[in-house]
Protein backbone atom coordinates (compact mmCIF):
# COMPACT_ATOMS: atom_id res chain seq x y z
CA UNK A 1 0.00 0.00 0.00
CA UNK A 2 1.23 3.52 -0.81
CA UNK A 3 0.62 6.45 1.55
CA UNK A 4 -0.22 9.54 -0.51
CA UNK A 5 1.43 12.91 0.06
CA UNK A 6 -1.66 14.39 1.75
CA UNK A 7 -1.73 11.60 4.35
CA UNK A 8 2.02 11.83 4.88
CA UNK A 9 1.74 15.55 5.50
CA UNK A 10 -1.03 15.03 8.06
CA UNK A 11 0.74 12.18 9.86
CA UNK A 12 4.25 13.38 10.64
CA UNK A 13 6.78 10.65 11.32
CA UNK A 14 7.45 11.72 14.90
CA UNK A 15 5.89 8.96 17.02
CA UNK A 16 3.32 11.39 18.51
CA UNK A 17 -0.46 10.89 18.71
CA UNK A 18 -1.27 14.36 17.36
CA UNK A 19 -3.82 14.26 14.55
CA UNK A 20 -4.80 10.60 15.01
CA UNK A 21 -8.51 10.08 14.38
CA UNK A 22 -11.05 7.47 13.37
CA UNK A 23 -9.78 4.00 12.53
CA UNK A 24 -6.17 4.63 13.62
CA UNK A 25 -7.31 5.92 17.02
CA UNK A 26 -9.55 2.84 17.47
CA UNK A 27 -6.81 0.41 16.45
CA UNK A 28 -4.33 2.15 18.73
CA UNK A 29 -6.78 1.97 21.68
CA UNK A 30 -7.06 -1.81 21.29
CA UNK A 31 -3.32 -2.17 20.77
CA UNK A 32 -2.52 -0.15 23.92
CA UNK A 33 -5.02 -2.22 25.91
CA UNK A 34 -3.39 -5.47 24.82
CA UNK A 35 0.09 -4.35 25.83
CA UNK A 36 3.53 -3.28 24.62
CA UNK A 37 3.65 -6.19 22.17
CA UNK A 38 0.60 -7.78 20.58
CA UNK A 39 -0.27 -10.41 18.00
CA UNK A 40 -2.06 -9.54 14.76
CA UNK A 41 -4.53 -12.38 15.39
CA UNK A 42 -5.60 -11.08 18.83
CA UNK A 43 -6.00 -7.52 17.54
CA UNK A 44 -7.98 -8.65 14.48
CA UNK A 45 -10.28 -10.89 16.52
CA UNK A 46 -10.90 -8.26 19.21
CA UNK A 47 -11.60 -5.38 16.79
CA UNK A 48 -13.54 -7.60 14.34
CA UNK A 49 -12.08 -5.46 11.55
CA UNK A 50 -11.63 -6.81 8.00
CA UNK A 51 -8.02 -7.73 7.30
CA UNK A 52 -7.23 -5.10 4.68
CA UNK A 53 -8.45 -1.99 6.57
CA UNK A 54 -6.69 -3.26 9.72
CA UNK A 55 -3.45 -3.84 7.80
CA UNK A 56 -3.66 -0.34 6.30
CA UNK A 57 -4.20 1.23 9.72
CA UNK A 58 -1.26 -0.66 11.19
CA UNK A 59 0.92 0.39 8.24
CA UNK A 60 0.08 4.03 8.84
CA UNK A 61 0.88 3.69 12.56
CA UNK A 62 4.21 2.06 11.69
CA UNK A 63 4.97 4.86 9.20
CA UNK A 64 4.10 7.39 11.91
CA UNK A 65 6.76 5.85 14.21
CA UNK A 66 4.23 4.75 16.84
CA UNK A 67 4.40 1.00 16.17
CA UNK A 68 7.02 -1.33 14.73
CA UNK A 69 6.43 -4.55 12.85
CA UNK A 70 7.74 -7.86 14.26
CA UNK A 71 7.90 -11.39 12.84
CA UNK A 72 6.92 -10.36 9.31
CA UNK A 73 3.68 -8.76 10.42
CA UNK A 74 2.54 -11.54 12.77
CA UNK A 75 3.00 -9.22 15.73
CA UNK A 76 3.66 -5.56 16.51
CA UNK A 77 5.11 -3.50 19.35
CA UNK A 78 5.01 0.09 20.54
CA UNK A 79 8.21 1.93 19.70
CA UNK A 80 8.08 3.89 22.98
CA UNK A 81 6.43 2.93 26.27
CA UNK A 82 5.48 6.56 26.86
CA UNK A 83 3.37 6.52 23.68
CA UNK A 84 1.57 3.39 24.88
CA UNK A 85 0.86 5.08 28.22
CA UNK A 86 -0.48 8.20 26.48
CA UNK A 87 -2.74 6.15 24.23
CA UNK A 88 -4.05 4.03 27.12
CA UNK A 89 -4.69 6.99 29.44
CA UNK A 90 -6.74 8.74 26.76
CA UNK A 91 -9.39 5.96 26.79
CA UNK A 92 -12.44 6.46 29.04
CA UNK A 93 -13.04 3.96 31.87
CA UNK A 94 -16.28 2.66 30.38
CA UNK A 95 -14.69 2.09 26.99
CA UNK A 96 -11.66 0.41 28.56
CA UNK A 97 -13.94 -2.17 30.19
CA UNK A 98 -15.48 -2.94 26.80
CA UNK A 99 -12.10 -3.20 25.06
CA UNK A 100 -10.56 -5.44 27.73
CA UNK A 101 -13.61 -7.72 27.62
CA UNK A 102 -13.34 -8.07 23.85
CA UNK A 103 -9.58 -8.72 24.08
CA UNK A 104 -10.16 -11.42 26.73
CA UNK A 105 -12.84 -13.03 24.58
CA UNK A 106 -10.49 -12.88 21.58
CA UNK A 107 -7.86 -14.81 23.56
CA UNK A 108 -10.49 -17.37 24.59
CA UNK A 109 -11.61 -17.81 20.98
CA UNK A 110 -8.07 -18.19 19.69
CA UNK A 111 -6.95 -20.42 22.58
CA UNK A 112 -9.76 -22.81 23.60
CA UNK A 113 -7.13 -24.76 25.59
CA UNK A 114 -4.98 -21.85 26.82
CA UNK A 115 -1.31 -22.50 27.49
CA UNK A 116 0.40 -21.36 30.74
CA UNK A 117 1.57 -18.10 29.14
CA UNK A 118 -1.93 -17.23 27.88
CA UNK A 119 -3.92 -17.92 31.09
CA UNK A 120 -2.53 -14.89 32.99
CA UNK A 121 -3.28 -12.63 30.00
CA UNK A 122 -6.91 -13.75 29.84
CA UNK A 123 -7.17 -13.26 33.59
CA UNK A 124 -5.70 -9.77 33.36
CA UNK A 125 -8.09 -8.61 30.66
CA UNK A 126 -11.19 -10.04 32.34
CA UNK A 127 -10.09 -8.42 35.61
CA UNK A 128 -9.68 -5.01 33.94
CA UNK A 129 -13.02 -5.53 32.19
CA UNK A 130 -14.57 -6.22 35.62
CA UNK A 131 -15.95 -9.54 34.43
CA UNK A 132 -15.41 -10.86 37.93
CA UNK A 133 -16.49 -14.49 37.57
CA UNK A 134 -14.16 -15.17 34.65
CA UNK A 135 -11.36 -13.07 36.12
CA UNK A 136 -11.58 -15.13 39.31
CA UNK A 137 -11.33 -18.38 37.38
CA UNK A 138 -8.33 -17.43 35.26
CA UNK A 139 -6.42 -15.60 38.00
CA UNK A 140 -6.71 -18.55 40.36
CA UNK A 141 -5.39 -20.79 37.58
CA UNK A 142 -2.55 -18.32 37.00
CA UNK A 143 -1.77 -18.25 40.73
CA UNK A 144 -1.61 -22.05 40.85
CA UNK A 145 0.81 -22.02 37.90
CA UNK A 146 3.02 -19.46 39.64
CA UNK A 147 3.05 -21.53 42.85
CA UNK A 148 4.08 -24.62 40.91
CA UNK A 149 6.84 -22.58 39.28
CA UNK A 150 8.07 -21.42 42.73
CA UNK A 151 7.21 -17.77 42.02
CA UNK A 152 5.36 -16.72 45.20
CA UNK A 153 5.56 -12.99 44.43
CA UNK A 154 3.82 -13.57 41.08
CA UNK A 155 1.24 -15.84 42.73
CA UNK A 156 0.40 -13.12 45.25
CA UNK A 157 -0.31 -10.69 42.39
CA UNK A 158 -2.86 -13.06 40.83
CA UNK A 159 -4.39 -13.99 44.19
CA UNK A 160 -4.92 -10.33 45.05
CA UNK A 161 -6.87 -9.96 41.80
CA UNK A 162 -8.93 -13.04 42.70
CA UNK A 163 -9.67 -11.59 46.14
CA UNK A 164 -10.86 -8.31 44.61
CA UNK A 165 -13.12 -10.27 42.24
CA UNK A 166 -14.64 -12.26 45.11
CA UNK A 167 -15.37 -9.06 47.01
CA UNK A 168 -17.10 -7.61 43.92
CA UNK A 169 -19.25 -10.66 43.13
CA UNK A 170 -22.79 -10.76 44.54
CA UNK A 171 -23.59 -13.35 47.21
CA UNK A 172 -21.71 -14.86 50.13
CA UNK A 173 -18.16 -15.86 49.18
CA UNK A 174 -16.58 -15.83 52.64
CA UNK A 175 -15.34 -19.41 52.41
CA UNK A 176 -13.51 -18.84 49.12
CA UNK A 177 -12.23 -15.46 50.34
CA UNK A 178 -10.80 -17.21 53.41
CA UNK A 179 -9.11 -19.76 51.16
CA UNK A 180 -7.53 -17.07 48.97
CA UNK A 181 -6.36 -15.11 52.02
CA UNK A 182 -4.74 -18.27 53.40
CA UNK A 183 -3.01 -18.89 50.05
CA UNK A 184 -1.65 -15.33 50.05
CA UNK A 185 -0.36 -15.92 53.57
CA UNK A 186 1.34 -19.12 52.45
CA UNK A 187 3.10 -17.28 49.62
CA UNK A 188 4.42 -14.62 51.99
CA UNK A 189 5.52 -17.45 54.28
CA UNK A 190 7.31 -19.09 51.35
CA UNK A 191 9.29 -15.87 50.85
CA UNK A 192 10.26 -15.80 54.54
CA UNK A 193 7.98 -12.88 55.46
CA UNK A 194 6.31 -14.36 58.55
CA UNK A 195 4.78 -11.05 59.67
CA UNK A 196 2.82 -10.55 56.45
CA UNK A 197 1.92 -14.25 56.38
CA UNK A 198 0.46 -13.99 59.88
CA UNK A 199 -1.61 -10.95 58.89
CA UNK A 200 -3.27 -12.85 56.05
CA UNK A 201 -3.85 -15.97 58.15
CA UNK A 202 -5.59 -13.75 60.69
CA UNK A 203 -7.80 -12.19 57.99
CA UNK A 204 -8.59 -15.68 56.67
CA UNK A 205 -9.75 -16.84 60.10
CA UNK A 206 -12.08 -13.83 60.38
CA UNK A 207 -13.79 -14.88 57.14
CA UNK A 208 -14.08 -18.60 57.97
CA UNK A 209 -17.49 -19.73 59.27
CA UNK A 210 -17.28 -21.50 62.66
CA UNK A 211 -18.70 -24.67 61.08
CA UNK A 212 -15.58 -25.06 58.91
CA UNK A 213 -13.68 -26.86 61.67
CA UNK A 214 -11.00 -28.53 59.53
CA UNK A 215 -10.14 -25.44 57.48
CA UNK A 216 -10.07 -23.33 60.64
CA UNK A 217 -7.68 -25.78 62.31
CA UNK A 218 -5.35 -25.95 59.29
CA UNK A 219 -5.25 -22.15 59.05
CA UNK A 220 -4.42 -21.95 62.76
CA UNK A 221 -1.57 -24.41 62.12
CA UNK A 222 -0.27 -22.17 59.33
CA UNK A 223 -0.41 -19.31 61.81
CA UNK A 224 1.56 -21.45 64.27
CA UNK A 225 4.34 -21.82 61.69
CA UNK A 226 4.40 -18.04 61.21
CA UNK A 227 4.59 -17.53 64.99
CA UNK A 228 7.55 -19.91 65.14
CA UNK A 229 9.31 -18.01 62.35
CA UNK A 230 8.69 -14.82 64.35
CA UNK A 231 10.38 -16.57 67.31
CA UNK A 232 7.23 -16.57 69.44
CA UNK A 233 7.22 -20.19 70.59
CA UNK A 234 4.67 -19.70 73.36
CA UNK A 235 2.15 -18.33 70.85
CA UNK A 236 3.09 -21.12 68.42
CA UNK A 237 2.29 -23.75 71.08
CA UNK A 238 -0.98 -22.00 71.85
CA UNK A 239 -1.99 -22.19 68.19
CA UNK A 240 -0.93 -25.87 67.96
CA UNK A 241 -2.95 -26.82 71.02
CA UNK A 242 -6.00 -25.00 69.67
CA UNK A 243 -5.61 -26.75 66.29
CA UNK A 244 -5.16 -30.17 67.93
CA UNK A 245 -8.42 -29.72 69.89
CA UNK A 246 -10.30 -28.98 66.65
CA UNK A 247 -8.61 -31.71 64.62
CA UNK A 248 -9.28 -34.38 67.22
CA UNK A 249 -13.00 -33.57 66.92
CA UNK A 250 -12.98 -34.41 63.21
CA UNK A 251 -10.28 -37.11 63.31
CA UNK A 252 -8.02 -35.34 60.81
CA UNK A 253 -4.81 -37.39 61.04
CA UNK A 254 -2.79 -35.36 58.54
CA UNK A 255 -3.54 -32.13 60.38
CA UNK A 256 -2.68 -33.70 63.74
CA UNK A 257 0.62 -34.87 62.23
CA UNK A 258 1.40 -31.30 61.10
CA UNK A 259 0.68 -30.01 64.62
CA UNK A 260 2.99 -32.52 66.28
CA UNK A 261 5.73 -31.73 63.74
CA UNK A 262 5.48 -28.03 64.62
CA UNK A 263 5.76 -28.89 68.31
CA UNK A 264 8.83 -31.01 67.52
CA UNK A 265 10.54 -28.09 65.80
CA UNK A 266 9.86 -25.86 68.82
CA UNK A 267 11.26 -28.47 71.20
CA UNK A 268 14.49 -28.77 69.19
CA UNK A 269 14.96 -24.98 69.12
CA UNK A 270 14.68 -24.97 72.91
CA UNK A 271 17.19 -27.81 73.24
CA UNK A 272 14.59 -30.36 74.34
CA UNK A 273 15.89 -33.00 71.94
CA UNK A 274 14.21 -36.05 73.52
CA UNK A 275 10.86 -34.25 73.54
CA UNK A 276 11.39 -33.34 69.86
CA UNK A 277 12.05 -36.98 68.97
CA UNK A 278 8.89 -38.05 70.84
CA UNK A 279 6.79 -35.50 68.92
CA UNK A 280 8.21 -36.71 65.60
CA UNK A 281 7.49 -40.33 66.47
CA UNK A 282 3.90 -39.27 67.19
CA UNK A 283 3.83 -37.49 63.82
CA UNK A 284 5.11 -40.51 61.89
CA UNK A 285 2.45 -42.69 63.55
CA UNK A 286 -0.22 -40.48 61.97
CA UNK A 287 1.23 -40.49 58.43
CA UNK A 288 0.99 -42.96 55.56
CA UNK A 289 4.56 -43.46 54.26
CA UNK A 290 3.34 -43.82 50.64
CA UNK A 291 0.63 -41.15 50.48
CA UNK A 292 2.44 -38.67 52.72
CA UNK A 293 6.00 -39.10 51.43
CA UNK A 294 6.74 -35.36 51.53
CA UNK A 295 5.58 -35.02 55.14
CA UNK A 296 7.53 -38.12 56.18
CA UNK A 297 10.66 -36.60 54.59
CA UNK A 298 10.08 -33.39 56.53
CA UNK A 299 9.91 -35.47 59.70
CA UNK A 300 13.32 -36.90 58.83
CA UNK A 301 14.68 -33.35 58.86
CA UNK A 302 13.31 -32.79 62.36
CA UNK A 303 14.75 -36.11 63.54
CA UNK A 304 18.10 -35.10 62.07
CA UNK A 305 17.93 -31.76 63.88
CA UNK A 306 17.13 -33.40 67.23
CA UNK A 307 19.90 -35.98 66.89
CA UNK A 308 22.37 -33.34 65.68
CA UNK A 309 21.89 -31.48 68.94
CA UNK A 310 22.94 -34.52 70.97
CA UNK A 311 26.55 -35.14 71.90
CA UNK A 312 27.33 -38.73 70.93
CA UNK A 313 29.01 -39.66 67.62
CA UNK A 314 26.32 -42.27 67.05
CA UNK A 315 23.59 -39.61 67.17
CA UNK A 316 25.60 -37.41 64.80
CA UNK A 317 25.94 -40.25 62.29
CA UNK A 318 22.20 -41.00 62.50
CA UNK A 319 21.47 -37.30 62.02
CA UNK A 320 23.32 -37.28 58.70
CA UNK A 321 21.51 -40.44 57.60
CA UNK A 322 18.11 -38.82 58.24
CA UNK A 323 19.08 -35.67 56.33
CA UNK A 324 20.21 -37.80 53.39
CA UNK A 325 16.92 -39.75 53.44
CA UNK A 326 14.98 -36.48 53.47
CA UNK A 327 16.98 -35.07 50.55
CA UNK A 328 16.53 -38.23 48.46
CA UNK A 329 12.76 -38.05 48.95
CA UNK A 330 12.33 -34.30 48.49
CA UNK A 331 14.50 -33.83 45.38
CA UNK A 332 12.09 -35.52 42.93
CA UNK A 333 9.20 -33.70 44.64
CA UNK A 334 10.91 -30.30 44.10
CA UNK A 335 10.17 -29.19 47.65
CA UNK A 336 12.91 -26.56 47.59
CA UNK A 337 11.99 -24.92 50.89
CA UNK A 338 12.44 -28.12 52.89
CA UNK A 339 15.42 -29.16 50.78
CA UNK A 340 17.13 -25.92 51.77
CA UNK A 341 16.47 -26.67 55.45
CA UNK A 342 17.87 -30.20 55.05
CA UNK A 343 21.07 -28.95 53.39
CA UNK A 344 21.56 -26.14 55.97
CA UNK A 345 21.13 -28.55 58.86
CA UNK A 346 23.41 -31.11 57.22
CA UNK A 347 26.08 -28.41 56.85
CA UNK A 348 25.77 -27.55 60.55
CA UNK A 349 26.36 -31.20 61.47
CA UNK A 350 29.32 -31.60 59.10
CA UNK A 351 31.08 -28.29 59.64
CA UNK A 352 33.39 -29.31 62.51
CA UNK A 353 35.10 -32.31 60.89
CA UNK A 354 34.22 -31.83 57.20
CA UNK A 355 34.16 -28.08 56.45
CA UNK A 356 34.45 -28.38 52.66
CA UNK A 357 31.60 -30.90 52.53
CA UNK A 358 29.59 -28.57 54.77
CA UNK A 359 30.27 -25.67 52.40
CA UNK A 360 29.07 -27.79 49.49
CA UNK A 361 25.82 -28.45 51.38
CA UNK A 362 25.34 -24.72 51.88
CA UNK A 363 25.85 -24.10 48.16
CA UNK A 364 23.06 -26.61 47.53
CA UNK A 365 20.93 -24.84 50.14
CA UNK A 366 21.51 -21.46 48.49
CA UNK A 367 20.43 -22.83 45.13
CA UNK A 368 17.22 -24.13 46.75
CA UNK A 369 16.48 -20.80 48.49
CA UNK A 370 16.79 -18.99 45.17
CA UNK A 371 14.33 -21.41 43.57
CA UNK A 372 11.74 -21.02 46.33
CA UNK A 373 12.54 -17.29 46.88
CA UNK A 374 12.71 -17.67 50.67
CA UNK A 375 14.65 -14.66 51.96
CA UNK A 376 14.80 -15.98 55.51
CA UNK A 377 16.41 -19.26 54.50
CA UNK A 378 18.81 -17.41 52.20
CA UNK A 379 19.92 -15.32 55.17
CA UNK A 380 20.33 -18.44 57.29
CA UNK A 381 22.38 -20.10 54.56
CA UNK A 382 24.71 -17.10 54.49
CA UNK A 383 25.30 -16.72 58.23
CA UNK A 384 25.80 -20.47 58.65
CA UNK A 385 28.68 -20.25 56.18
CA UNK A 386 30.68 -17.82 58.34
CA UNK A 387 32.39 -20.22 60.76
CA UNK A 388 33.03 -22.66 57.90
CA UNK A 389 34.82 -20.01 55.85
CA UNK A 390 36.78 -18.98 58.93
CA UNK A 391 37.90 -22.57 59.50
CA UNK A 392 39.16 -22.57 55.91
CA UNK A 393 41.02 -19.27 56.42
CA UNK A 394 38.71 -17.25 54.14
CA UNK A 395 37.92 -14.34 56.46
CA UNK A 396 36.92 -11.87 53.73
CA UNK A 397 34.28 -14.27 52.37
CA UNK A 398 33.02 -14.93 55.91
CA UNK A 399 32.63 -11.20 56.61
CA UNK A 400 30.94 -10.56 53.27
CA UNK A 401 28.39 -13.35 53.75
CA UNK A 402 27.59 -12.26 57.30
CA UNK A 403 27.00 -8.67 56.20
CA UNK A 404 24.72 -9.83 53.38
CA UNK A 405 22.80 -12.08 55.81
CA UNK A 406 22.34 -9.10 58.13
CA UNK A 407 20.93 -6.94 55.34
CA UNK A 408 18.46 -9.63 54.26
CA UNK A 409 17.27 -10.65 57.72
CA UNK A 410 16.91 -7.11 59.09
CA UNK A 411 14.49 -6.29 56.27
CA UNK A 412 12.13 -9.10 57.36
CA UNK A 413 12.84 -8.58 61.09
CA UNK A 414 14.03 -12.16 61.66
CA UNK A 415 15.05 -11.82 65.32
CA UNK A 416 16.80 -15.17 65.71
CA UNK A 417 18.64 -14.73 62.42
CA UNK A 418 19.86 -11.27 63.44
CA UNK A 419 21.01 -12.69 66.80
CA UNK A 420 23.12 -15.23 64.94
CA UNK A 421 24.51 -12.51 62.66
CA UNK A 422 25.51 -10.53 65.77
CA UNK A 423 27.22 -13.62 67.20
CA UNK A 424 29.22 -13.95 63.97
CA UNK A 425 30.23 -10.28 64.20
CA UNK A 426 31.66 -11.04 67.63
CA UNK A 427 33.56 -14.03 66.26
CA UNK A 428 34.97 -11.90 63.42
CA UNK A 429 36.05 -9.19 65.88
CA UNK A 430 37.71 -11.82 68.08
CA UNK A 431 39.64 -13.11 65.06
CA UNK A 432 40.98 -9.58 64.60
CA UNK A 433 41.96 -9.60 68.32
CA UNK A 434 39.61 -6.65 68.88
CA UNK A 435 38.62 -8.04 72.25
CA UNK A 436 36.72 -5.03 73.60
CA UNK A 437 34.66 -4.83 70.43
CA UNK A 438 34.14 -8.59 70.45
CA UNK A 439 32.97 -8.56 74.08
CA UNK A 440 30.51 -5.74 73.38
CA UNK A 441 29.06 -7.58 70.38
CA UNK A 442 28.87 -10.92 72.21
CA UNK A 443 27.01 -9.29 75.11
CA UNK A 444 24.54 -7.74 72.66
CA UNK A 445 24.01 -11.15 71.00
CA UNK A 446 23.62 -12.72 74.46
CA UNK A 447 20.89 -10.23 75.35
CA UNK A 448 19.09 -11.00 72.08
CA UNK A 449 19.31 -14.76 72.79
CA UNK A 450 17.94 -14.23 76.31
CA UNK A 451 15.04 -12.20 74.93
CA UNK A 452 14.30 -15.03 72.50
CA UNK A 453 14.25 -17.47 75.40
CA UNK A 454 16.22 -20.14 73.53
CA UNK A 455 18.66 -21.88 75.95
CA UNK A 456 20.74 -23.37 73.12
CA UNK A 457 21.32 -19.90 71.64
CA UNK A 458 22.22 -18.47 75.05
CA UNK A 459 24.74 -21.25 75.65
CA UNK A 460 26.26 -20.86 72.19
CA UNK A 461 27.02 -17.20 72.91
CA UNK A 462 28.33 -17.98 76.40
CA UNK A 463 30.77 -20.58 75.00
CA UNK A 464 32.20 -18.02 72.55
CA UNK A 465 32.27 -15.38 75.28
CA UNK A 466 34.17 -17.73 77.60
CA UNK A 467 36.69 -18.59 74.89
CA UNK A 468 37.23 -14.90 74.12
CA UNK A 469 37.62 -14.01 77.81
CA UNK A 470 40.24 -16.74 78.24
CA UNK A 471 42.07 -15.71 75.06
CA UNK A 472 42.23 -12.09 76.23
CA UNK A 473 43.51 -13.04 79.69
CA UNK A 474 40.23 -12.61 81.58
CA UNK A 475 40.10 -16.09 83.11
CA UNK A 476 37.86 -15.00 85.99
CA UNK A 477 35.23 -13.84 83.48
CA UNK A 478 35.60 -17.12 81.57
CA UNK A 479 34.94 -19.05 84.80
CA UNK A 480 31.76 -17.01 85.33
CA UNK A 481 30.64 -17.82 81.78
CA UNK A 482 31.18 -21.55 82.29
CA UNK A 483 29.40 -21.46 85.66
CA UNK A 484 26.38 -19.96 83.97
CA UNK A 485 26.50 -22.60 81.21
CA UNK A 486 26.42 -25.29 83.89
CA UNK A 487 23.38 -23.65 85.50
CA UNK A 488 21.49 -23.79 82.21
CA UNK A 489 22.71 -27.28 81.30
CA UNK A 490 25.93 -28.44 79.66
CA UNK A 491 23.96 -31.01 77.68
CA UNK A 492 22.80 -28.08 75.51
CA UNK A 493 26.33 -27.20 74.34
CA UNK A 494 26.17 -28.09 70.65
CA UNK A 495 28.56 -30.76 69.30
CA UNK A 496 30.41 -28.22 67.13
CA UNK A 497 31.45 -26.15 70.17
CA UNK A 498 31.86 -29.11 72.54
CA UNK A 499 35.61 -29.88 71.89
CA UNK A 500 36.79 -26.27 72.41
CA UNK A 501 34.49 -25.94 75.45
CA UNK A 502 35.91 -29.10 77.10
CA UNK A 503 39.49 -27.96 76.37
CA UNK A 504 38.76 -24.60 78.00
CA UNK A 505 37.38 -26.26 81.12
CA UNK A 506 40.58 -28.30 81.45
CA UNK A 507 42.74 -25.19 81.05
CA UNK A 508 40.78 -23.49 83.84
CA UNK A 509 40.77 -26.56 86.05
CA UNK A 510 36.99 -26.91 85.88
Amino acid sequence: MTINSETAATLAIDGSLTGLEGVERRVLSYAASIGKEFDWSVLATATEMPEEPLAESLERLVHRGILKELNWGESYAFVRVVTLAQAYSSISSSRLRVIHKRVAEAYEKLHPDPTPDIIPEIGRHFHLAQVHDKSLLYNRYAAAQAMNAFSPDVAIHYLERALADLEALPGDHRLEEADVLKEIGEQYGAMGDAVRADEFYGESLKKLPEAEVTLRALTILSRADAARDMDNLSLMRQYCEEAIRLLEKVGHKKGLAMAHRSLARAAVVEGQFDAGINEIEATLGLLDPEKDAKDVARCYIELGSALSGMLGPEEQAKSIQFYEKAIRTLEPLHDYHELARAHINMAFTLRLHYPREALSELMEARDCTEKCMDKRLLGWTLFNSVEIYLSLGEEAEAAKNNAEAGRILSKINDIEGMQQVALNEGILAQRRRSYEESERIYLNSLKQAENLGYPTNVIEVLVHLALMHSESGKNEEAVKDITRIREIGEDKVNPVNRPSYEDLKKQLGM
